[in-house]
């Protein structure tokens, strides 16, 4: 990719446990890539600087890199480490929690809360002097609704019919036709490297039993309202339900699902009836790309992570 003479690159990174995309923006040209997801209890930055890497093949212009990444805890927050195990081409990194990144993608610079459904799930709300993330805290202790809750809960009921503790529901099929017996399923899955993935992965047969299965259709319905109680959490906590119409928006590809965004959208109007629903402007690599734009009085400013090479 060329850039125009004196500009530089821009590398976008979208860094999720299912997949990590890259956007390389030149001008007016854009390249994306996609890698596999990341390990979240594998060191992230050595994971991180070989796909930098492998997307900056044979890039030889100064790079400016924005990175909003799952699982990033205050510790991490460091870019000058992960800035030196980079190619000397990056000249500057700024690093964000993925709920940063796909409240810009969504949001862009406004007020509101957004609801981020991906493998995990998490909540931001932006208020005019402070800010609140609310779940986003794994799938051991948190991500209420996400598609690793759903896909759990659609095995879960699946063993619950193996064993007759359900009557009947045809989420038995999930354990019949990927496992080679039901009663081994457990140790598959608790022996797999990548299980938090792979159960989210019957997230979207779940959904597609529930136009006609009850039990799949109140797993959905329940992990769309765990999503409208995260959202209203933090539209109070920054004070956006005091307003006249507190702003609402999603990002992840669960949220294509019809049916678990009409769940959450239901949810939240039940609880704000003076809610306002917006469409995501963008997607959450759009909001990293945008992330050194944000105006200095921003709350979101404080949780952006910035280092330069010398």
């Amino acid at each position: 990719m060329n850039a125009p003479l004196g500009e530089n690159l821009t590398l976008a990174l979208d860094a999720g446990q299912t997949g990590v995309r890259t956007l390389l923006i030149s001008g007016d040209e854009k390249h994306t890539q996609q890698f596999p997801g990341l390990k979240t209890d594998s060191e992230l930055f050595p994971q991180l600087a070989t796909i930098i890497t492998s997307a900056l093949t044979s890039v030889t212009l100064p790079v400016s890199l924005s990175i909003g990444m799952t699982g990033l805890t205050a510790s991490q927050s460091k870019p000058e480490e992960l800035l030196g195990l980079l190619p000397a081409t990056v000249f500057r990194v700024s690093l964000a929690h993925d709920s940063i990144t796909g409240f810009l993608g969504s949001m862009g610079v406004e007020n509101g809360t957004v609801t981020a459904v991906g493998t995990g799930v998490v909540t931001l709300a932006v208020g005019e002097t402070e800010m609140a993330r609310i779940d986003g805290w794994g799938n051991l202790i948190g991500d209420a609704g996400s598609a690793y809750w759903i896909g759990r809960a659609g095995l879960d009921a699946g063993m619950r019919v193996y064993d007759g503790r359900i009557a009947d529901s045809s989420l038995i099929s999930l354990l019949q036709d990927n496992f080679s017996h039901p009663e081994e399923a457990y140790i598959e899955l608790q022996t797999s490297h990548d299980r938090v993935a792979r159960i989210a992965s019957f997230a979207q047969q779940v959904i597609e039993h529930a136009q006609e299965d009850a039990v799949a259709r109140a797993i959905v319905e329940e992990a769309g309202r765990e999503l409208a109680i995260s959202a209203v959490t933090g539209a109070r906590r920054v004070g956006l339900l005091e307003t006249e119409s507190p702003r609402f928006s999603w990002a992840g590809n669960m949220m294509k699902a019809q049916q678990l965004k009409d769940s959450f959208l239901a949810h939240i109007a039940e609880a704000v009836p003076h809610a306002e629903f917006a469409e995501p402007l963008a997607e959450p690599i759009d909001g990293v790309a945008v992330m050194d734009l944000l105006p200095e009085t921003s709350p979101l400013r404080s949780v952006i992570h910035t280092a330069k090479r010398p």
